[in-house]
């Protein structure tokens, strides 16, 4: 009985401090631990430039998976309390982006194309770590523009490709 009391101790004292955070906070946090993971990550597959990359450890892929999720109810989050439409759409964009950059490494047939993908990921993992903190400012995402208001378009957002 101690045991199981014991595990359980154990797993809440784990999720706690991560839930006394704001997810905005959560979100910076796990994006600059994961961009350190997906940086070595790159690295190996660089290593391996014309040979079949190593699979991915599924530790990274399932923290990704989750990332991607934690930046989609960021995305809602923002969009429920009608804040800037820019920063919704980029947490968002985020999400999408983690789950195509993680399919492209998994299938890349070379390191040189994994490492491809795993820098895309690093560079939107350093881009959560910059525009996170921008949530908590905007938490006075009371500012309602005139532009999410009137827009039809206002539950979406738009794409452009510059690459």
């Amino acid at each position: 009985m101690k045991r199981p009391l014991a595990c359980f101790a154990i797993a809440a004292g784990a999720v706690l401090p991560a839930a006394a955070d704001t997810l905005p906070e959560q979100v910076r946090t796990e994006a600059a631990r994961l961009q350190m993971q997906v940086d070595a990550a790159g690295t190996a597959a660089k290593a391996r430039a014309g040979l079949k990359p190593a699979t991915l450890a599924p530790a990274l892929v399932g923290d990704l998976q989750r990332f991607a999720v934690a930046a989609s109810r960021l995305s809602l989050e923002i969009d429920q309390r009608d804040g800037p439409k820019d920063l919704r759409c980029i947490f968002r964009g985020m999400a999408e982006e983690t789950d195509v950059q993680l399919k492209a490494a998994s299938v890349a047939t070379t390191g040189t194309a994994q490492s491809v993908a795993l820098s895309r990921l690093s560079h939107m993992l350093k881009d959560a770590v910059e525009i996170a903190p921008a949530v908590g400012g905007a938490t006075a995402l009371q500012a309602k523009t005139a532009a999410n208001l009137k827009s039809a378009a206002a539950g979406k957002c738009e794409t452009v490709r510059d690459f």
